[in-house]
């Protein structure tokens, strides 16, 4: 297998403090009828001055885009999908307590507080891993926290559609998260990554991941799909949870989540692909666990 898309604050890297947030500010904002769907984008951004370069999000962009923490550090991503439930990948939560994790929405730039819309934090209250994940493949890797106070559905908070089949995708989809820009990089990026990648045919995938340090024995899981395999352009260390996320068909400012970041070989090499794990695979397990009662 390949490597885990984890953020390990090491000695030598820097890690946001959750104690540099301030939570002084209600966010009053409504949402218009559009807004409650789905999957909504804002694709000028909610913020002028927000200057954002071509490999970042704009401020709001992706609306459902989440900061994981563990005791004041970041360690990953998750996407909002519905207003008290973050989905993430299961390989994050090696060693945590659901009692020590917060979840952040509605953030950009997580080394400042004076956006100009606040993001809202959340404590998790439950944590529900798939029963069948298998941390020496990377299968079945998936993960929901659940908290008790609902977010806000705002302009710059609401969740992300979920994939409910599997399609064929002719469009080139989207990873948002605040992992590194570069495999040898040592810092995350603070603000959102934009990363726009193509989708990889299965058997494309596992040939090109043969030819790796995995070998020509190499299976491609089914519960996987795979994305990238261009220069530079990829998921990284740090990204590990967030969602891969495609434009719908009738509506390109409109996305629905096919995939959870989940290991690499390094990160942007050309013909490397990347896996994610299949959400549309997984969607009546989401479900199910979206509707159970704790």
């Amino acid at each position: 297998m390949g490597q885990y898309r984890s953020a390990v604050c090491q000695a030598s890297e820097v890690c946001c403090d959750i104690s540099q947030v301030d939570e002084s500010v209600d966010v009053t904002e409504g949402t218009s009828d559009a807004e409650d769907l789905c999957g909504m984008s804002n694709p000028s951004g909610l913020a002028a001055n927000a200057n954002a370069s071509e490999d970042q999000a704009k401020f709001g962009e992706f609306p459902w885009t989440i900061a994981l923490f563990h005791k004041g550090q970041y360690f990953g991503g998750g996407s909002l999908v519905s207003q008290n439930a973050v989905l993430m990948a299961a390989h994050l939560l090696a060693d945590k307590s659901e009692a020590d994790i917060v979840v952040r929405a509605g953030d950009w730039d997580l080394s400042s507080t004076e956006e100009s819309t606040p993001h809202e934090e959340r404590q998790v209250s439950r944590v529900v891993k798939h029963e069948s994940f298998d941390v020496k493949t990377g299968s079945n890797n998936l993960a929901l926290l659940f908290f008790e106070s609902p977010l806000p559905r705002t302009a710059h908070i609401r969740p992300i559609c979920l994939a409910t089949a599997e399609r064929s995708i002719d469009t080139r989809c989207f990873v948002a998260g605040w992992g590194k820009k570069t495999y040898p990089d040592v810092d995350y990026s603070s603000i959102l990554k934009k990363i726009e990648l193509p989708i990889v045919d299965r058997d494309t995938c596992q040939n090109q991941l043969r030819q790796t340090r995995l070998g020509r024995s190499f299976v491609l899981a089914p519960s996987f799909v795979c994305a990238g395999g261009e220069k530079g352009k990829d998921a990284c260390q740090g990204d590990g949870g967030s969602a891969l996320f495609c434009p719908l068909a009738d509506n390109t400012s409109r996305y629905e989540q096919v995939g959870i970041v989940n290991w690499g070989i390094e990160c942007g090499t050309e013909n490397v692909p990347a896996t994610y794990t299949n959400v549309a695979q997984f969607q009546p397990w989401i479900e199910q666990q979206l509707n159970s009662k704790p």
